[in-house]
């Protein structure tokens, strides 16, 4: 699907030149998403008379295996993209540096968590995005208190340890009559490990991937015994193969991510309380990034496409696609017009963890979220580590297990030089 505005300009403006069309593509996915999408384009075309965007929509199913089978010279001038594939577009020189492109004032107000997710290993910013994402746990106030829990935390600086939270999770168990206290969304399977559990290794001390190998990190004896630990819960765990183990009142903890927020307070109302994940002994961690915006490195448009990207990232467009889809707004404007994200709103909790953001430097007690390894080798670290996550998970070894993820990652790194 094709659109384009009634906008009045020029086609074919020399590179920066800010004038002419540009093409953009984006995911046809949540029907809100796709919406917010139109109506940005269409208000960036009546906004002014310089540039005419051209929207392209690609089925969501579709639409990372078309930028990653698109040549450069083909892709578009503006193109969203998922954030954890960063990394490969800018090897495979799909995406160009937006310093001194796009404005500062612009970038600045980006959440530190944007610009570390958008930043690559050689110093340079590929992307700008319209919003984040975060974990945390969703608590159930009064299943919480009848199973005698009455100091829950609700800031980073107050998280559970790892076994305040174990008790937690047991008392709720006794309780049960299934004797289950906690939803891991056991029921996603796949990678999400890559994303809701990354954030256990942060927790131990260990990013993934240290100096282009996993080995020493990933298979770190902290690691080990914080995964082993948390094999250990499955007992208590739901299953959760109808998606109702939190609204219905048959856990009262979940480990997910702001996305079930409608749907919990919904359910719960006044009951629901949002929790930092559990201290596993360097500090509560959590999840962060979600879809970017960047240029193609062979715009002719880099300008026009420039200020297309500066478009999209006002509070306006911005405020349209978080009501759409109930993500954490990626601007600190956004986040401050925010009835949901801003200081004392329900879901504080996310904006003040993206403020911690680790970046791409070794977790630390004093950060908060880990982006998802930013390297071409992500798709390796993510399914090897998923792989032994579901593996320990499962009951088996974890040292057997993430040493077989080391060497998958590792020879990946040694097969591609390093991604030098």
């Amino acid at each position: 699907m094709t659109l384009s505005g009634c906008a009045a300009g020029s086609s074919g403006g020399a590179s920066g030149d800010g004038t002419g069309t540009i093409t953009v593509w984006a995911q046809e996915g949540q029907a809100g998403e796709v919406q917010a999408a139109k109506d940005e384009v269409a208000a960036f075309n009546d906004s002014q008379s310089d540039v005419v965007a051209e929207l392209t929509l690609i089925p969501q199913a579709s639409y990372g295996q078309t930028l990653a089978s698109t040549k450069a010279d083909a892709l578009p001038d503006v193109f969203e993209f998922d954030g954890e594939t960063l990394g490969s577009l800018v090897y495979a020189n799909k995406l160009m540096p937006l310093d001194g492109l796009v404005d500062e004032a612009v970038v600045d107000n980006q959440l530190p968590s944007i610009v570390a997710e958008g930043t690559y290993v050689d110093g340079s910013l590929y992307s700008v995005s319209q919003y984040d994402s975060g974990l945390a746990l969703y608590g159930n106030r009064s299943m919480l208190e009848a199973a005698g829990i009455t100091d829950t935390p609700t800031t980073v600086d107050d998280a559970w340890t790892v076994d305040e939270f174990e008790d937690a999770v047991v008392a709720l168990g006794a309780k049960s009559p299934e004797g289950k206290g906690l939803d891991i969304k056991e029921q996603y399977q796949g990678t999400w490990p890559g994303y809701a559990f990354t954030p256990v290794v942060a927790s131990a001390g260990q990013p993934l991937v240290k100096d282009g190998s996993a080995d020493g990190a990933l298979n770190d004896p902290a690691v080990v015994d914080a995964l082993s630990r948390f094999a250990t819960w499955r007992e208590y765990v739901d299953p959760n193969a109808d998606d109702k183990a939190f609204t219905g009142g048959r856990v009262g903890l979940s480990w997910v991510g702001h996305w079930t927020y409608n749907d919990y307070a919904a359910a719960l109302g006044d009951d629901l309380v949002v929790i930092p994940l559990p201290d596993f002994g360097n500090g509560t961690k959590s999840g962060q990034g979600s879809h970017s915006w960047g240029i193609g490195s062979k715009s002719e448009r880099s300008a026009s496409a420039a200020k297309f990207l500066e478009f999209i990232m006002s509070d306006d467009s911005i405020g349209d696609i978080t009501a759409a889809n109930g993500a954490v707004p990626a601007t600190q404007t956004a986040i401050a017009a925010s009835e949901l994200y801003a200081p004392g709103g329900p879901l504080a909790l996310y904006t003040d963890q993206l403020a911690l953001t680790c970046g791409a430097d070794d977790p630390t007690p004093d950060c908060v979220t880990v982006p998802r390894t930013i390297s071409p080798a992500w798709p390796v670290i993510n399914s090897a580590f998923s792989e032994a996550f579901w593996a320990i998970y499962g009951g088996a070894d974890a040292q057997e297990e993430l040493d077989k993820a080391v060497k998958t990652i590792d020879q990946d790194y040694e097969d591609n030089a390093g991604y030098e």
